[in-house]
């Protein structure tokens, strides 16, 4: 039923970095590990806290971005950073206004690698999907890969991800 995770995988890889470029193995392998709790609807959980976050609310591709961030919002009063996202401070969830240094924990002491991080992935990869319908293939990946290198880079691989994600995200919706 998840068919657009193994796309989802390939793009966060090789464009999931900071300024798009490649996430390291270790990040990779972080992010993946909350994404994969997060899209079943086991949620993720941490040791700092019972219960777990997003469980029996199975993320699908096709969320939108505002959702994402409702997700980070609602993750940030769950389980804070200790300096809220820029974007998050102000906004209110479950009656709790959203601070720059929350004053309560426990805290992901991750530095977003718990939620913030691999939410915004999924927000990134859904980001790229609306470009691909709106852009084309063609055009997407070489913004993404710079004028031209991504067919010189060998691009039938990146194709072969890209047609996979936009086909099922083109097909589907």
């Amino acid at each position: 039923a998840q068919e657009w995770l193994a796309p989802f995988v390939i793009f966060t890889a090789r464009f999931g970095g900071k300024g798009e470029s490649s996430l390291s193995r270790q990040n990779l392998k972080s992010v993946l590990k909350q994404v994969f709790c997060l899209v079943s609807g086991a949620g993720v959980t941490t040791e700092k806290r019972g219960g777990a976050f997003g469980k029996g609310r199975p993320i699908g591709l096709g969320i939108q971005a505002e959702q994402v961030d409702a997700l980070r919002a609602e993750a940030q009063v769950w389980m804070p950073q200790k300096r809220a996202p820029e974007d998050l401070v102000g906004r209110t969830v479950g009656g709790e206004r959203i601070v720059k240094q929350p004053d309560r924990g426990p805290f992901d002491t991750s530095n977003g690698w718990l939620l913030n991080h691999p939410l915004m992935k999924i927000r990134l990869y859904c980001e790229h999907l609306d470009e691909l319908k709106e852009m084309g293939h063609e055009a997407t990946m070489r913004r993404l890969t710079g004028d031209g290198a991504w067919q010189a880079a060998g691009g039938d691989g990146a194709a072969r991800g890209g047609e996979s994600g936009g086909g099922g995200g083109g097909g589907g919706g």
